[in-house]
């Protein structure tokens, strides 16, 4: 569980990485220029054999705000970014890509919103999509797209359409949002099978309302070396070896029949009524439908 010593700071932000040399030095450079700095950064390391370890002890030297932590084998990358949640200690945390960029009010943003909105898990800044050399990517500019609904049951529709219009990429933007660590604490966290960031998501959105802050300050970068590249490319060795390295692949059905029976309960627990039950599993069916990996 969360730790409870009083120097705790108020915002914990955990970096999962593997081989993560060629964008790492950046991203910690960008974490560590906030305008905000009530916060530890948290590197897990899971096992890398290239130069990761050596660019993370350079800023542990200098700041000691960040910490290192490497674990002896690689554990999948689920189970590493877990650990970079369970090893934080601030009252709001969020994941940060280890190939992504924020600017400088990244922290600050999502903060202001969280403490004046109890009733919010989750801010999640305005974000674009830049390529492997930090351009501006296809896509272009992603705005604040809902306003989250106060009824359990409407988020959920509302959330199952996000899945269904900009899809994967935008899911993996609100992994990037700055949640109440609480409320993380009271979900599965991830699970070792794809699309488990839906039942994650879907969790905290039982609790309550997502905040869009409207100020662009995330930069999500899309090259061929991220750590879910395959998930939607149909090739399933390759996504397997993502979640259970060194490991045959399991069967491909155990890993659907996981994630829906996940979401199965999530949608359950969010609608007022039968009908509302059938009608959102039918919308979350028809945007696995548009899946490539078809788990």
């Amino acid at each position: 569980m969360q730790d409870s010593c009083e120097d705790a700071p108020t915002v914990s932000v955990g970096v999962p990485v593997y081989n993560g040399e060629v964008y790492l030095e950046q991203t910690i450079e960008a974490l560590l220029d906030q305008t905000y700095t009530d916060f530890e950064l948290i590197v897990c390391d899971n096992a890398s054999t290239d130069r990761t370890r050596e660019i993370v002890e350079k800023f542990t030297a200098r700041d000691d705000r960040v910490r290192y932590v490497r674990n002896p084998t690689n554990i999948g990358l689920a189970r590493n970014f877990n650990r970079a949640f369970q090893l934080s200690r601030g009252r709001y945390f969020r994941w940060a890509m280890a190939d992504d960029l924020v600017d400088r009010t990244n922290l600050a943003d999502c903060v202001a919103a969280l403490d004046a909105d109890p009733e919010a898990v989750m801010a999640v800044p305005s974000w674009d999509l830049i390529d492997a050399a930090g351009q501006p990517a296809a896509g272009g500019r992603q705005m604040a797209s809902f306003d989250w609904d106060a009824d359990p049951s409407r988020r959920m529709r509302q959330f199952i359409d996000m899945i269904n219009g900009p899809g994967s990429i935008a899911v993996l933007a609100y992994l990037s949002g700055l949640v109440r660590t609480e409320a993380v604490w009271a979900t599965d966290q991830l699970g070792s099978y794809p699309c488990s960031d839906h039942v994650l998501l879907g969790q905290l959105l039982l609790r309550g309302r997502f905040l869009e802050v409207p100020q662009r300050s995330l930069h999500v970068r899309l090259h061929d070396a991220s750590a879910g590249h395959g998930i939607g490319t149909g090739d399933y060795a390759a996504v397997h070896r993502t979640f259970f390295p060194g490991v045959e692949p399991a069967n491909l059905l155990r890993w659907r029949t996981t994630r829906y029976r996940k979401m199965w309960d999530v949608v359950k627990r969010a609608a007022g009524s039968p009908a509302q039950v059938r009608e959102l599993r039918a919308r979350y069916a028809k945007a696995s439908a548009r899946e490539l990996l078809p788990i």
